[in-house]
């Protein structure tokens, strides 16, 4: 997938497999030193853990148990203790019922699709064992984990310029570990908190783990009705961001993400902004007036941190889903450093609103279409044919097809890495334009399927 294992507990995704691939994990990262170890608030996420525990420690390795917690908090802790690494047991923003690992190497970034291919081999390999009874590593429960994030993100915003706002704002986690941490941030930054969806349930009650616009409703109408400067809403396992405007309109990620793009393009006088092909165009067009340029990768954060790593010069990366990655902070998604920004463009434009106002509109539309996994081959290259029918002015395969029409709008098919479906994004200046592809895009891949099934 684009990130990490994903499967159901005691079917795909079993406590043994944990302990397999938590184990060759270890012996991957050299069979010594020190990892953390997190989980989201999943009920079957505390089973894989103890699992995760014990295949890192018979397999040498020291852990630093972080218990629940949000994932960019956990690797706070891998960069402020210097870990060798870290495993966050979460699904992140798929439904309940779902159960994942996330692996990470010592500098925060997750583990590339090669070096999980390491892994993989190891784990099918057979001949996986434990060190001896004298090597096997020892387990130490951490309690400073909120204490190491909050502290990480007060260094690295304008603290005084953020508390001097007084700012009103909604916080809605969702039910996940974020509400143990994210409140508690925007407090110390001087904000007046008012919260939705904000205690740790593993069914996710609220509104579920996702993050998606059309989700955010109740949140949104929320912060319309308590006048508030706006809201910030996370994903499941408290990576992913969304913002609410004060006027109760809820912000795409890559409208955020553009915000963020030009205030650092601004800042250091240019610089590269690293971004995935289903980006919206509203980055090219920040990129030329604050002189950045912008490099495109495959969707997911492994395939981003690749990219930013062989380029110079990355300032700041960030996808549509709201993962928002400053590289000087960790390689990851984090909404305690994107709470604290946005504070600090509040300090200089008054408003979300205003921020955004210059910004051209344009339209956007995601669908997902159920598609089995063992059909997302065979659909993808059936759609190689077909839309190279639709006279578009050039495709990009980087990951999916994306089809660039000469009005500048455009269409991405590709599968999902994370969960059974075909996604099917579209986006134009013009609302109806960017409808009409999107209902497009989705009658192919239901054709496409229809073929072989």
């Amino acid at each position: 997938g684009t990130s990490g294992v994903r499967g159901e507990i005691h079917n795909t995704l079993t406590p043994e497999l944990a302990i397999k691939l938590s184990l060759a994990f270890a012996k991957f990262l050299g069979g010594s030193g020190f990892i953390a170890i997190g989980r989201d608030v999943r009920f079957q996420s505390s089973i894989l853990a103890k699992a995760c525990v014990a295949g890192a420690t018979s397999g040498g390795l020291n852990v630093v148990d972080c218990g629940v917690l949000p994932t960019p908090a956990l690797l706070h802790v891998v960069k402020e203790l210097k870990l060798n690494g870290a495993i966050m047991v979460t699904a992140s923003h798929t439904p309940p019922h779902f159960a994942g690992l996330l692996f990470f190497n010592g500098d925060t970034a997750e583990l590339s699709p090669k070096e999980h291919e390491k892994i993989e081999k190891l784990v099918f390999s057979g001949s996986l064992s434990g060190v001896s009874w004298n090597e096997v590593g020892r387990v130490e429960n951490f309690t400073g984990c909120l204490d190491i994030y909050l502290k990480s993100i007060l260094r690295q915003v304008n603290v005084k310029a953020a508390r001097s706002l007084g700012a009103k704002i909604v916080v809605d986690p969702s039910n996940s570990a974020q509400c143990m941490f994210l409140p508690l941030i925007a407090r110390e930054l001087g904000c007046e908190v008012f919260l939705i969806n904000d205690f740790p349930d593993g069914a996710f009650p609220g509104r579920g783990p996702d993050l998606h616009p059309r989700f955010l409703t109740v949140t949104a109408n929320y912060t319309k009705q308590l006048s508030a400067d706006f809201a910030i809403a996370t994903d499941g396992d408290g990576d992913r961001c969304l913002f609410v405007n004060e006027h109760g309109e809820v912000l795409w990620g890559d409208v955020v993400g553009c915000l963020f793009a030009r205030e650092e393009l601004m800042l250091k006088g240019g610089g590269v902004i690293v971004c995935p092909i289903n980006t919206s165009n509203l980055i090219e067009y920040v990129c030329e007036i604050a002189g950045g340029e912008v490099r495109y990768s495959k969707v997911g954060p492994p395939a981003i941190i690749d990219v930013m790593k062989r380029f110079s010069n990355v300032i700041f990366a960030f996808e549509e889903s709201g993962k928002y990655i400053w590289p000087k902070n960790v390689y990851y998604g984090d909404p305690g450093l994107a709470l604290g920004k946005i504070l600090e463009i509040l300090c200089k434009y008054g408003g979300l609103s205003s921020a955004t106002s210059n910004f051209p509109r344009f339209h956007r539309v995601k669908i997902a279409v159920p598609c089995p996994e063992e059909l997302k081959v065979k659909v993808l290259n059936w759609l190689k044919n077909k839309v190279s029918e639709l006279n578009p002015s050039y495709i990009v395969d980087l990951d999916g097809l994306k089809v660039i029409f000469d009005d500048g709008s455009w269409l991405l098919l590709r599968p999902s890495g994370t969960e059974p479906v075909f996604r099917v994004f579209s986006e134009s200046l013009d609302s109806c334009r960017a409808d009409e592809l999107a209902e497009l895009g989705s009658s192919l891949v239901r054709e496409a399927l229809s073929e072989f099934t």
